[in-house]
């Protein structure tokens, strides 16, 4: 079996599908940009009929709990998109098969 990886946490932030994608792709940039260590995977789709989501797989520190790190991002999303934020599908029990980095994807 897998190892069930502790301190990460994985899933989707979601919006209501008025938001325009570029304006996703600029949060998710940003993250990037501030926590390069962090984020192993950051990217923008659709994720059901009417919304648009943020998906991505993140690294905790020890020195942060999965609470903090839900309630930090959360917190900015509803100040940031009020309404239009809509929610979230997060977990942090992961168990990563196999991920492979892509040369194209830092280009």
């Amino acid at each position: 079996m897998a190892h069930l990886h502790r301190n990460m946490e994985s899933g989707m932030w979601k919006f209501r599908d008025k938001i325009k994608p570029e304006e996703l792709v600029k949060i998710a940039k940003k993250w990037a940009e501030e926590q390069p260590k962090n984020y192993t995977d950051l990217y923008v789709r659709r994720c059901s009929k009417n919304q648009l989501g943020i998906g991505f797989k993140y690294a905790r520190n020890d020195k942060e709990t999965s609470e903090q790190f839900f309630e930090r991002v959360s917190d900015s999303l509803r100040r940031q998109f009020g309404n239009d934020f809509v929610g979230w599908d997060i977990s942090n029990e992961i168990w990563v098969i196999k991920q492979k980095a892509h040369p194209w994807l830092n280009k």
